[in-house]
């Protein structure tokens, strides 16, 4: 009953009844057995309409076919029928008696195909046992993945889970488990993010909290106490892959001598997911994904520096930019649909496998990439005919869908003429059989005829283009009306999106956008995403672009509208939400469209908004790639004025600093400062970083003191945490107290993480061991709510310290981190600051000559000028490796890394860092 009813003899053999009527009778009887169940409600079961002429007669000829499937087990009782109990074994009453005596309940589980007494869905009682059993298997999860977690097998729990919380988003012990598998599988900060999620929801919706022991939990894994694993970077399968095993072992074995390899084929063919199964083998290095059918020819090679957490920075190729961070680090890299951005990431694979030698890549075509090197492998459709992997790909999703597959002979010949219309394409398969919920095969395979009459007239494209086109044509002409339009609005999002998103691009009550969205995922027509959320896969979106681009629906402009005001919304949580960083970053791509649609219809007001809105987002994550979105706006208004052209000024003038282009930040930030009459904080705020990057403290503080004292901020703030490190830069008395009420915060947010930054940097002379905690709780926090930017800066000011008090084995141990960070995120600005403390530890660690080559490159580099006492501090430094070295030697080695590119000056400083070194 756990599912569709079905019926085994006590051999095994399944003797399901044939036919709706006698099963629906039977679920009546099994829902009540041991009751009588009278003729006169079993009538009104069957034929709640129109009626046989013999209602009586036609029930007990239903009732004696039952009798030859269950001999002895079903009696005739008074006027009606009873199910002896004692006669059948229930799967629901195993699973009650399995959970009564603690034991597992894995394999009911795994049989477990979907809601009890489907048969009986308009039977109240029905319906409540449906109820009652969706909760006995929901504690059965819990069960299970407990004990699952409790013997360290996580593969895939934490998956399961997720979709269970997506599914009961109130059930506190299912978030408990869903906290330990992340932490389990080294993801410490989504289960935080998990547990944030959690409260906000409860606060809004039942005005309470999590309970005590998920809240210790939640501080355990802040503070770091719980241990947690290794992380899994592939998701894993939902469904099994059929008919690939030969084409796994081919690929795998081409890629076994070769550094490329390109699988092609036609859309629809399945390329994707023979890629990740190639990426989830792969062991002994890290695995990046990136997906590229949302990016266009200009965004390409963006998007892989993005999917390689890599930032653009103004003026270097960004080819170059990826090429020189990866250098020669060991990783698999997998590029998903290239095919309309082929000569961009051709040229972007040429380059790395060029000039990084330990890098292996897998792309995913419907053309081959024409590179040196390249080891082409076509994914065919599926074998077709009788008993083909064609056949049991529809007949595994068919299932999935129906629970109930007793096919007769003539209908599996009909499965395999479908398949074979439809080319054996697997996304046109599973669109076709996910239909069998509503349709038998004779109607599916009719619908598909049709619709291969009316495409043979206007298609001139290949015939599986064709194949597919028709199946997914068919697929959206049953849907009625609302569907179909919900169906082609949706297709204006980049990626996944949630409930809410849908109802604002559609313009419908988010109750019917949700029944909607259960209705096109029922057809396979959208898809279920991780977090509560939707997506349509690249080849149905843009089947539906297509039909949009008849006629405008307007879809356009509302998901315009809708992302500016969650971008608003959603960065005022910086403050007090551990979530907010995360959420933005999973929402770039629709808000990246948003931004262009805006501009290409000349809504620069909105888009400016969206600009300002992220400003400090893309600060605190390090998305120089975002601020610069600011320059897009500037050129569509190049001399803007007002309070949100500051604001957009200011966000260009971060964009530059961080690009190490200070000359162009005080430009943008002096414009920001001019364009109203009561700039915003953030104006003061970027004049100030320019400030302080010239090595004018007390400047700098001024700026910083004015922006956190404009009237209505709360205190403290992200400025007046600065202006308390400036402060302590300065030898400030008051700044001890300064310090210790930065650090009284308790919100776990991006905002707090940089206000302990500051907290500790301030007393980094007066009171390093107070620091040093202050710095540790800083990166905690920073962990756990995504900011990078105090991940890195944090760090940094960690590493130091340890090199100020003798801890060299730590500062080396914890730098290399930090220079691939900042290195990825091109803000030399902040890496040469770094390198200066590397100079010092190279020299404890009695590598006089490699600090000495350092000191070239930091001297060479005369646009970052040392900071502070930095000045004195490298002046004496430079004075003890001459005499150490003597001159010529020397300046031989200041020489040589006055001549060391950006990118090669890391590699160098990596390996002195080494051990070997």
């Amino acid at each position: 009953m756990l599912g569709p009813l079905r019926v085994h003899a006590p051999g095994g053999d399944e003797v399901t009844p044939a036919g709706v009527l006698p099963r629906r009778l039977l679920a009546l009887l099994l829902l009540r057995r041991g009751a009588v169940v009278s003729s006169d409600a079993a009538i009104e079961l069957l034929w709640p309409g129109e009626r046989p002429s013999n209602p009586a007669a036609a029930l007990h000829n239903h009732v004696s076919r039952l009798r030859r499937v269950l001999p002895e087990a079903i009696a005739s009782a008074g006027d009606g029928y009873r199910l002896d109990p004692g006669r059948v074994l229930v799967d629901a009453d195993e699973l009650a008696a399995i959970l009564d005596s603690g034991g597992s309940a894995e394999e009911i589980l795994r049989r477990w195909v979907g809601p009890a007494y489907p048969e009986l869905d308009m039977v109240d009682d029905a319906r409540a046992e449906s109820a009652r059993l969706e909760d006995r298997r929901v504690r059965a999860v819990e069960s299970e993945t407990a004990r699952l977690l409790a013997e360290g097998r996580t593969d895939g729990v934490a998956a399961r889970l997720r979709a269970l919380v997506d599914e009961y988003p109130l059930r506190e012990h299912l978030r408990a488990l869903l906290i330990d598998a992340l932490a389990a599988t080294g993801r410490p900060a989504d289960a935080l993010r998990v547990y944030d999620e959690f409260r906000r929801l409860l606060a809004a919706e039942l005005g309470t909290e999590p309970s005590q022991p998920l809240r210790d939990r939640y501080r355990q894994l802040l503070a770091g106490e719980v241990e947690t694993g290794a992380p899994q970077p592939l998701p894993l399968p939902v469904t099994p892959l059929i008919g690939r095993d030969d084409l796994l072992a081919e690929a795998r074995a081409a890629q076994a001598g070769h550094r490329l390899l390109t699988l092609v084929g036609p859309g629809g063919v399945g390329k994707t997911r023979v890629m990740l199964e190639l990426g989830r083998g792969h062991a002994g290095s890290p695995v990046v994904w990136c997906e590229l059918a949302a990016t266009d020819v200009d965004g390409a090679v963006a998007a892989v520096a993005a999917a390689l957490a890599i930032d653009v920075r103004p003026g270097i190729p960004l080819g170059e930019r990826i090429a020189g961070v990866i250098g020669e680090s060991e990783m698999l890299v997998l590029l998903d649909n290239c095919e309309h951005v082929v000569e961009p990431i051709a040229a972007l694979v040429e380059l790395l496998l060029s000039r990084c030698p330990h890098v292996r890549i897998v792309a995913t075509s419907r053309e081959r990439l024409r590179v040196a090197g390249e080891q082409v492998r076509r994914v065919p459709p599926l074998a077709v005919g009788d008993n083909s992997p064609a056949v049991a790909l529809f007949l595994e999703r068919a299932a999935s869908v129906t629970g109930d597959l007793r096919l007769e002979p003539a209908a599996l010949a009909r499965i395999g003429d479908i398949v074979s219309r439809l080319d054996g394409l697997p996304l046109a398969i599973e669109l076709a059989a996910a239909r069998m919920y509503s349709h038998d095969v004779a109607e599916i395979a009719a619908g598909l005829d049709r619709q291969f009459d009316f495409l043979s007239a206007g298609y001139r494209t290949a015939t599986r283009h064709g194949s597919l086109a028709a199946a997914v044509a068919w697929s959206v002409d049953l849907l009625d009306r609302p569907l179909r339009e919900t169906f082609t609005s949706l297709s204006v999002f980049a990626g996944p999106f949630d409930v809410a998103a849908a109802a604002a691009v559609c313009d419908i009550e988010l109750g019917v956008a949700a029944d909607r969205l259960t209705a096109l995922t029922e057809r396979s027509l959208v898809l279920r995403a991780p977090g509560r959320r939707y997506a349509l896969l690249e080849t149905l979106r843009t089947f539906g672009r297509t039909a949009r681009a008849t006629a405008d629906d307007g879809a356009g402009a509302r998901h315009a509208a809708y992302f500016v005001d969650w971008a608003e919304r959603t960065c005022r949580e910086l403050a007090d939400s551990a979530t907010a960083i995360t959420r933005v970053d999973d929402t770039i791509t629709e808000l990246h469209r948003a931004l262009h649609w805006l501009l290409d219809h000349g809504d620069t007001p909105r888009a400016a908004r969206l600009v300002a809105a992220l400003m400090d987002y893309g600060l605190l994550r390090l998305r120089p790639d975002v601020l610069a979105w600011s320059e897009l706006v500037l050129a569509a208004e190049p001399e803007p004025t007002g309070r949100l052209a500051a604001e957009v000024l200011a966000a260009a003038a971060y964009a530059r600093w961080m690009a190490g282009d200070l000359p162009g930040a005080y430009d943008r930030a002096g414009r920001a400062l001019a364009a109203c009459d009561d700039p915003p904080y953030n104006a003061y705020g970027a004049y100030g970083v320019c400030e302080l990057f010239s090595g004018r403290f007390e400047e700098s503080a001024q700026w910083y003191r004015r922006a956190s004292e404009i009237p209505g901020r709360e205190v403290p703030n992200m400025d007046s945490a600065t202006w308390t490190m400036l402060l302590g830069y300065a030898g400030d008395p008051s700044v001890g107290q300064r310090s210790a009420e930065l650090a009284a915060a308790t919100i776990v947010s991006p905002y707090t993480a940089y206000n302990l930054y500051c907290a500790g940097e301030a007393v980094l002379d007066v009171d390093p061991d107070r620091a040093r905690g202050l710095l540790d709780r800083a990166l905690r926090m920073a962990e756990a709510t995504g900011t990078t930017f105090v991940t890195g800066v944090a760090g940094a000011s960690r590493a130091s310290l340890d090199v100020r008090s003798g801890r060299t084995a730590e500062a080396a141990a914890a730098y290399p981190a930090l220079l691939r960070a900042w290195q990825r995120a091109g803000m030399w600005s902040t890496q040469w600051v770094m390198l200066r403390s590397i100079a010092l530890l190279l020299e404890q660690l009695g590598r006089a000559q490699r600090a000495a080559v350092l000191d070239g490159a930091i001297r060479a580099a005369t646009a970052e000028a040392p900071l502070g006492s930095d000045r004195e501090v490298l002046d004496q430094l430079s004075k003890r490796l001459r005499d150490e070295l003597g001159a010529d030697l020397f300046e031989q080695a200041r020489r040589f890394g006055a001549s060391l590119g950006n990118d090669a000056l890391i590699g160098y400083t990596l390996a002195a860092l080494g051990p070997q070194a």
